[in-house]
């Protein structure tokens, strides 16, 4: 069976008056309180239940309070206390209640001679910000002094700063945002963020943390090049004076290849045979380390060569045959 359009119509027609035709019964929607709609969160067990009234428990007492000094944010403090009332799963009424608890002196005289006109958390959230909002130049000035510290990391300043942008003015453009983001971002970062031109403030985070690991990852190659980690600092051979020192002695072939000069260059402490049975058999008659150093520079008035004194000369006796 084909249907037409004027057949389509009037089935449209009919259902139209059948729904108009239904009385609904107003007396009982009016009975309906919506004040006591409560949500109630699904525990799968009691250990589930008792885990989650521990942790909500443990963020209440990480809550800071607010005491109207000039020093303190109550922007930032509401926007806190807010997250935590929502993980803790509080309802309006009892972040109403719970609030009073957290405020102190200055901010809880206010709150004790305002009290009859808040009746509710979002009322307390109006009233409280314009009592204690700081002035806009107030505001721009923590803005503008608002700097990326040394070991500060992007995403911790990118969010503090945008908070302060927003509160100084929250019509504030994206090519703002970005201008007072770059300029107080660390200097190094500075001209490679620039570079890349960022459009959108979220923009702006993904290239400076881009930035920031490949600053970190070549600050830890040049400390390693600097300070490597490999080196086998019990392997003497690496030294060329240490090898030398430890070059193996052969007495009886220098003796047997010894010829006497008349200016002969000064020879080294180590290559001497009388002077090395002497540090063999005596015990060591010099306690500073230059002691090697000052035996060396000694010289034999015998025979004019240098390690040795003429007590301890070779050719000693070669000069008293020639006497």
């Amino acid at each position: 069976m084909v249907t037409t359009r004027a057949h389509y119509n009037h089935l449209f027609e009919q259902e139209a008056q059948r729904l108009a035709d239904i009385d609904f019964n107003s007396s009982y929607c009016l009975e309906v309180d919506i004040n006591s709609i409560v949500y109630h969160p699904v525990f799968l067990s009691t250990m589930e239940e008792q885990f989650m009234n521990t942790l909500a428990k443990e963020q209440m007492r990480t809550l800071v309070k607010f005491s109207g000094a000039d020093h303190e944010d109550v922007v930032k403090w509401l926007c806190d206390m807010d997250a935590v009332f929502d993980r803790a799963q509080l309802q309006m009424s009892n972040k109403y209640i719970a609030v009073q608890s957290y405020l102190t002196v200055t901010a809880e005289k206010w709150f004790r001679h305002n009290k009859s006109t808040i009746s509710d958390w979002p009322t307390f959230k109006l009233e409280i910000i314009k009592a204690y909002q700081p002035l806009l130049n107030q505001m721009l000035l923590k803005m503008e002094q608002r700097r990326q510290l040394p070991h500060e990391s992007v995403l911790e300043y990118y969010v503090d700063k945008r908070q302060l942008c927003s509160q100084a003015d929250p019509s504030m453009s994206s090519a703002m945002a970005i201008h007072h983001l770059t300029k107080d971002l660390k200097s190094t970062l500075i001209p490679h963020v620039i570079r890349r031109r960022p459009i959108t403030p979220s923009d702006f985070l993904v290239m400076a943390q881009e930035e920031e690991k490949i600053q970190l990852t070549l600050n830890g190659l040049s400390y390693d090049t600097k300070h490597p980690q490999n080196i086998d600092f019990n392997d003497d051979n690496s030294d060329d004076t240490i090898a030398i020192l430890k070059r193996p002695i052969h007495p009886s072939s220098h003796a047997s290849n010894y010829q006497p000069r008349t200016t002969p260059p000064p020879q080294p402490l180590m290559n001497s045979k009388f002077v090395y049975d002497r540090s063999a058999h005596l015990p060591p008659r010099y306690g500073s380390p230059n002691s090697l150093t000052s035996f060396t520079s000694r010289q034999c008035y015998e025979c004019h060569r240098f390690g040795h004194i003429a007590k301890y000369c070779p050719n000693r006796k070669n000069f008293q045959r020639g006497i």
